[in-house]
């Protein structure tokens, strides 16, 4: 696979992102996640996924690259729920130009609430 996806955070999170075929990088505890992930952007990754428990080191380069196709910077929601929704839905729709991912969290979908519509008259 070329150096176009990656995904950063801790071992067990990460690990089985091999199985699929994405380049995995282990964070250590007390790693400069930040320096690693300029690293991967420096050598051309495309789409960097990372564990949502690194979103508060990584947040300069999120808004160093909010705007711009890539690099596309992902967080995985592995450790509270729901926490990197938003971002990856908008990275989704960034990438595919559309929402794919149907309703947020919460949320019924457009089909659901027309059903419910038709049920009711």
């Amino acid at each position: 696979m070329d150096k176009t996806v990656a995904v950063v955070g801790q071992k067990e999170l990460v690990q089985p992102f091999q199985a699929v075929g994405v380049d995995v990088f282990v964070i250590e505890p007390g790693g400069d996640v930040r320096t690693q992930v300029e690293g991967l952007v420096s050598q051309g990754y495309q789409l960097i996924f990372f564990t949502d428990d690194l979103s508060e080191k990584l947040q300069p380069l999120i808004e160093r690259f909010r705007t711009s196709a890539f690099p596309c910077l992902v967080a995985l929601p592995f450790t509270s729920p729901f926490a990197g929704e938003n971002r990856l839905r908008d990275a989704v729709r960034r990438a595919c130009g559309v929402d794919i991912l149907g309703p947020a969290s919460g949320e019924e979908s457009p089909i659901a609430q027309n059903s419910l519509a038709k049920e009711k008259k």
